[in-house]
């Protein structure tokens, strides 16, 4: 599965960085202002760029933020800062993308979450999409040669979806466009991500998954501090399909 390399980081170092991202997530609203976009305005921003939205029930952000951090705990290294992740639960019945805000272990807020689609393991041909802590492979513009942008989380085994071995997948989280539109909120790709456009291009505009790039900005030019660059994939293995999984 995904490496996640070990960045040493001064305890001074560290402190400070903790009390500037505890500082940006707790700050009250006509606080933010200030010239940098918290992880509160990037949760309005997202509400109001992002179509296809899910409005998710605290106590499913709670199951979810427990599972995520159970998968990172999984990890022989922990993340040494403040991030944003990018968290799909590949549940034939969830088929959820949660974009979340982790300040500490255990410590997360919900900026927004949409429908998505991961491998089916009944078309043949399929590859299911694997669970785990993926690092981007590479923040080059080459994801950016499309019409939208391709996030790229390298080549992993994965089990066929016929049950017939494993294969090799090319881990990807990418816009589903034109027919596959209408395949999210279902386990239907190829075992790749899809997601919804929208989402895609807001992740990109604000380079939210892009902390290999230096000077993050957002559109305004405002600094994006704290852009992280996982994508984990859980499966919550739950058996009925929730009401809030479902887009309005």
């Amino acid at each position: 599965m995904g490496g996640m390399p070990t960045v040493p980081v001064p305890a001074l170092s560290r402190r400070s960085v903790l009390l500037c991202a505890a500082a940006a997530a707790l700050a009250p609203l006509p606080a933010l202002s200030a010239g940098v976009c918290t992880p509160r305005e990037l949760a309005l921003r997202f509400d109001a760029a992002v179509t296809q939205k899910l409005q998710v029930p605290q106590n499913e952000v709670w199951i979810y933020a427990g599972l995520a951090e159970a998968e990172l705990a999984a990890q022989p290294d922990g993340l040494a800062q403040p991030q944003y992740l990018l968290v799909v639960d590949s549940c034939a019945f969830i088929q959820t993308a949660f974009l979340f805000w982790r300040l500490l272990p255990g410590r997360y807020e919900l900026v927004g979450a949409t429908p998505a689609s991961t491998g089916s393991p009944l078309r043949p041909g399929c590859l299911e999409t694997p669970c785990g802590v993926f690092p981007q492979a590479s923040a080059s513009d080459a994801g950016r040669a499309l019409s939208s942008r391709v996030y790229d989380f390298g080549m992993h085994r994965a089990r066929r979806g016929t049950g017939a071995g494993y294969g090799a997948l090319h881990l990807q989280a990418r816009a589903a466009v034109g027919r596959s539109r209408a395949l999210l909120g279902t386990p239907q790709s190829d075992g790749r991500v899809l997601l919804p456009p929208s989402l895609v291009a807001f992740l990109d505009a604000y380079g939210v998954l892009d902390a290999q790039r230096r000077n993050g900005t957002t559109p305004d030019g405002e600094p994006m501090p704290f852009a992280g660059q996982y994508l984990v994939v859980i499966d919550s293995e739950r058996e009925e399909r929730p009401a809030w999984t479902i887009a309005a």
